[in-house]
């Protein structure tokens, strides 16, 4: 099937030294193989290919997180599947609300190295995108 033009051409804003218009992002990153289950969650300003690159290359353990906790991640098949939330919802909310949703929902790996999951942080914060990750989640882990 023919790709359309625009999903062969990305356009970056640059504005003032920092990448514009990028818009904010909650992700979680899946074994492809074993448990199928989640082991990162985590929330981004950057386009999320960008972040998933710098968090298995960059040696500055706090920008290279994946890598620094589960250095298993460079040689594991892992998806990410991310959704771009609105620009009136926290970033930091959101990633709460969806580590807390997947350990509720039982679909954190053992393996999960992201910032322990609190129930008490389930909100309506990006209720929305945590509903369609979870969703691609279930679907993931039930193949």
């Amino acid at each position: 099937m023919p790709r359309s033009v625009d999903e062969e051409l990305a356009i970056f804003h640059v504005r003032d030294g920092e990448v514009a218009d990028a818009g904010s992002w909650i992700y979680a990153w899946l074994h492809v193989e074993g448990d199928r289950r989640v082991v990162y969650v985590g929330a981004t300003g950057l386009p999320p290919g960008t972040r998933v690159w710098l968090h298995l290359h960059d040696p500055n353990p706090d920008i290279g997180r994946l890598a620094a906790r589960y250095p298993a991640a460079r040689n594991r098949p892992l998806d990410v599947v991310a959704a771009r939330l609105p620009d009136d919802v926290s970033r930091k909310e959101a990633k709460s609300n969806l580590a807390a949703r997947l350990a509720t929902e039982g679909l954190l790996s053992e393996h999960y190295v992201g910032d322990p999951p609190d129930a008490a942080a389930i909100t309506s914060a990006g209720e929305q995108e945590v509903e369609r990750i979870l969703s691609h989640v279930r679907e993931h882990v039930s193949r």
